[in-house]
């Protein structure tokens, strides 16, 4: 069975618990154009990214040819020198991976 990327953005926009107006803020357009997007069996590349980054999960994973699929994968773009940029939230804030382990080493050299 062929993927329909609408329904798919539809599923993932139902779960995510945002309002539809906030939902078509965030991606620049209307909210009728948010329903014709649900409608959609192809979709651009760069509008796809954009979902992905707002619904937090990596609508391109479903696309791979061997058939898995990365449930519940939050989105993280590969930068040009390929690392992956990790965002941990902790006590409200967020912060990079290394700035976290900067830290708990820090707290770690203070213990002993």
């Amino acid at each position: 069975m062929a993927l329909h990327i609408g329904r798919e953005i539809e599923i993932r926009y139902k779960e995510s618990g945002l309002k539809l107006s906030e939902f078509a803020k965030r991606l620049n357009t209307s909210s009728r154009n948010v329903y014709d997007i649900f409608e959609r069996s192809e979709i651009k590349t760069d509008q796809l990214e954009r979902i992905s980054k707002i619904l937090n999960f990596n609508f391109f994973s479903l696309y791979q040819d061997s058939g898995v699929q990365e449930a519940n994968v939050p989105y993280t773009r590969k930068e040009k020198n390929n690392s992956i940029s990790i965002v941990v939230e902790l006590d409200g804030q967020d912060s990079t991976l290394n700035q976290l382990v900067h830290k708990l080493t820090a707290i770690n050299k203070t213990l002993n």
